[in-house]
């Protein structure tokens, strides 16, 4: 999903089609004679600012810098650096242009599948957001590679590992960086979008269980806990849970000036950490809703053996 596809007219893709013979055989001074200035100026502006020259030469098939001597041909003015890229979650993949102020903002309505609101709630809890990336990491071998499956939809991934076994794996998308946080932190907007649908929902808390959650056993006990530090979100999961009819309680835990370690160097935490835990009453119940989508290994075979300890009981 590195951009939304164009919705092109049947001239427009005729147009489109001519380009890509004449030039086998000819050079611009041909597709000017053949096709004419003004409808190969029209192709390109329907295109452009809307896609960017490294996307319209995917759409066309023709090099930017070739692209870029045509635009300068046919007086199409070159935008560098002027154009704000922001997501919105939808129902659909759109695109648009809005121009207010002199200034340019493309809009990308994302769709939500539910593979997608799966990375989100694990890229919340074990991730990194940033301006034109997301980043995922985690010990489990048997979850680095469902969880490349799905970010690969979404554009190009990069994959590494340190020497103790963490992995990590990078998404090469602002347009889901974006959808995820921005300057002003999580994107409210987008989670009140995925909470609206159940089944949107029922991933994302599955891949922040899967991050940030536990599901221990000690001895003969089961224990199902969720640790995170935006109390924001974990009451967003626990309001979704009550209207599932699963009851939850959270516990503040001051994690403030407790010392521990990260990559061998000590630090200091800053935050208070909010535990959600489910009560053996409604585990079943938490199991059938959540916890079946849950794609840890570790994690997913706890839940198994609730669920075959419930059949017995």
């Amino acid at each position: 999903m590195n951009f939304v596809e164009p919705n092109l007219s049947i001239k427009e893709k005729q147009v489109i089609t001519s380009i890509e013979q004449i030039r086998k055989n000819g050079n611009f001074q041909t597709l000017n004679k053949k096709i004419g200035r003004e409808k190969l100026k029209s192709v390109l502006t329907s295109l452009y600012p809307k896609y960017n020259i490294t996307e319209i030469e995917k759409i066309i098939g023709v090099p930017d810098s070739t692209l870029e001597r045509w635009f300068i041909q046919l007086e199409i003015p070159l935008i560098r650096n002027h154009i704000t890229n922001l997501s919105l979650p939808g129902n659909m993949n759109k695109t648009w242009i809005e121009e207010k102020n002199n200034n340019i903002n493309k809009i990308s309505l994302v769709e939500i599948t539910p593979e997608l609101a799966y990375v989100i709630g694990f890229a919340l809890g074990d991730g990194s957001i940033q301006k034109y990336c997301v980043e995922v990491f985690n010990k489990d071998k048997e979850l680095e590679k469902p969880l490349s499956d799905i970010l690969k939809k979404f554009g190009t991934v990069t994959e590494s590992k340190r020497d103790d076994g963490l992995w990590k794996l990078r998404l090469s998308s602002k347009r889901i960086a974006h959808l995820i946080k921005d300057e002003n932190g999580i994107r409210k907007d987008t989670i009140e979008h995925i909470f609206n649908n159940e089944k949107l929902a029922k991933k994302f808390i599955a891949a922040f269980w899967d991050a940030e959650g536990s599901v221990l056993k000690h001895k003969n006990r089961f224990f199902v806990y969720l640790y995170n530090s935006d109390k924001w979100l974990v009451d967003k999961i626990r309001d979704f849970l009550k209207l599932k009819k699963i009851e939850s309680s959270i516990l503040s835990i001051d994690g403030r000036k407790r010392i521990y370690s990260y990559n061998g160097r000590p630090v200091i935490s800053k935050k208070i950490i909010y535990r959600l835990s489910i009560p053996k009453k409604f585990r079943n119940k938490w199991i059938e809703l959540i916890g079946i989508n849950l794609l840890h290994s570790k994690k997913s075979k706890n839940v198994i053996e609730i669920l075959g300890g419930i059949k017995n009981e």
